[in-house]
C-alpha cells in the first residue's frame, strides 16, 4: 500500500514511438540465444502455496514477494523487483490501491483517510500526475527530480480493461518515460500505469488496475523492453491462491476484520477447505484469466520487438522477444530462443522440448 505525499500510509501489485527503428535496435542487441525460466512466487500468508508465476530471463534475480495488508480493500500486493545483476536493469511491480472520493460527507474526513478500506482521495485523471503524487514519495523516490522525456496514452489497453469491467467504468492507461542520474550514470525508466474510475451516487470509486516500471542504463531500455514485457505478460495467478484471496476478501467485505487479522487461523481454514474454496471461485478465476490474456495481448501491441507464440503444453499465447528463428518450451515452463538453424534443446537433454510456431497476434 503506498503513501500519498501528505499522509504516511502502510505500503501494500511512457513512451512515444521509438526514436529509431525497432528492427535496427534488435539487430544490434539481440543475443544469439536467450532462455527464460519460470519463477514461482510463494505466499507465506497462505501456507506458502504458489501465488503467482512469471517467466524471467535466466540469470535475473528476484527480490520481494507477496505482502498482505488487512486494513485495506486490496488485501495483498506483489511488491517485487527483478534485476539483471550486471547492468542493474530491472522490472519493478508497483503497489496497487483503491480510492474513494465522496461529494457529500456525513462527517468531514481528511484526504488520505482509510475509508472502509479505500484511501479517501480526489480522482487524479492524469497518469503522470498520479505517478508524481503517489509513487514518487516512496516506491519511486529515485524519480524525484527526474525529467519526463515522453508520454504515450495506451487507448487499446484502456479499452480492453474497460471491457473487463463491463463497460461501466472509464479507464486511462499510459506509459511515461523519465531520464535521471543515479550513481553518476544516466538512466531511463518507463512507468506503466492503468487507472479505473467508476462514478456512483455519492462520488467516485477509482483504483490502480496495474502499475510497473522498466528501468535500464540510458541507451539500453528500448532493446530490453521486449524482454521485460515477456515477464509482465506471462504473469499467472495460481487458482489455489486466487481462491484463498477471494475467500479472505469476502471476509473483508463482510466486515470480519478481526478474522482477517488472525492470519494463522485464516491460513489453516484455507488449507482445510482449499478444494472447496477453489471450486467456489473457479468461474471467477477462469473469467479473470481470459480477460488477462486479452489485456496482455493489447499491451504487447504497443511493444515493438515482440512475437506471439502458442504454448503447446498450456494452449495459451505467450509473448517473447522477436529477432529469433527458433522458440522452444518444455513442460516446466522454460523457454529457449535461438538463431541457430540446427539448434535442438532435446539433444543431450532428458527433458522434452517442443518447438513453437510463431502466430499472428490477432489469430486464435
Amino acid at each position: 500500500m503506498f503513501r500519498p505525499a501528505v499522509h504516511r500510509l502502510p505500503l501494500v501489485m511512457v513512451l512515444t514511438l521509438w526514436l529509431c527503428s525497432a528492427a535496427a535496435v534488435l539487430a544490434q542487441n539481440t543475443p544469439p540465444s536467450m532462455k527464460f525460466t519460470r519463477l514461482s512466487v510463494k505466499d507465506p500468508g497462505i501456507n506458502n502455496i504458489e501465488a503467482i508465476s512469471f517467466l524471467i530471463p535466466a540469470g535475473w534475480k528476484p527480490e520481494g514477494g507477496v505482502q498482505w495488508f488487512p486494513d485495506y480493500s486490496i488485501l495483498a500486493n506483489l511488491l517485487m523487483r527483478i534485476t539483471e545483476p550486471q547492468t542493474g536493469a530491472a522490472i519493478e511491480f508497483l503497489p496497487m490501491q483503491n480510492f474513494t472520493w465522496l461529494t457529500r460527507m456525513a462527517v468531514p474526513m481528511q484526504p488520505g483517510t482509510n475509508y472502509l478500506g479505500n484511501i479517501l482521495w480526489q480522482p487524479i485523471p492524469d497518469v503522470s500526475h498520479f505517478i508524481q503524487m503517489f509513487y514518487m514519495p516512496q516506491a519511486l523516490r529515485h524519480l524525484q527530480g527526474a525529467r519526463v522525456v515522453a508520454k504515450e496514452d495506451l487507448p487499446k489497453l484502456a479499452a480492453e480493461v474497460a471491457r473487463s469491467f463491463g463497460g461501466q467504468s472509464s479507464v486511462t492507461s499510459a506509459r511515461v518515460r523519465y531520464e535521471y542520474q543515479s550513481a553518476g550514470r544516466p538512466w531511463e525508466e518507463s512507468v506503466y500505469c492503468t487507472l479505473v474510475y467508476t462514478n456512483w451516487q455519492l462520488g467516485t470509486l477509482w483504483s490502480v488496475y496495474s502499475a510497473y516500471a522498466f528501468r535500464a542504463p540510458k541507451g539500453q531500455l528500448d532493446s530490453l523492453t521486449p524482454v521485460m514485457n515477456t515477464t509482465v505478460s506471462s504473469a499467472r495467478l495460481s487458482p489455489e491462491w486466487y481462491g484463498g484471496y477471494m475467500y479472505v476478501q469476502k471476509l473483508f467485505q463482510d466486515r470480519m476484520n478481526q478474522s482477517i487479522k488472525n492470519a494463522a487461523a485464516i491460513s489453516a481454514t484455507i488449507t482445510r477447505n482449499s478444494e472447496e474454496i477453489r471450486r467456489m471461485f473457479s468461474d471467477s478465476y477462469r473469467q479473470r484469466s481470459e480477460s488477462q490474456d486479452r489485456i496482455s495481448q493489447s499491451f504487447s501491441e504497443y511493444i515493438r520487438g515482440v512475437d506471439t507464440y502458442k504454448n503447446p503444453y498450456e494452449g495459451r499465447p505467450v509473448q517473447l522477444p522477436s529477432g529469433y528463428n527458433e522458440a522452444w518450451v518444455n513442460a516446466r515452463g522454460e523457454y529457449v530462443l535461438s538463431n541457430d538453424a540446427g539448434f535442438n534443446p532435446n539433444a543431450g537433454d532428458t527433458t522434452e522440448w517442443r518447438r513453437m510456431d510463431r502466430r499472428d497476434s490477432r489469430g486464435p
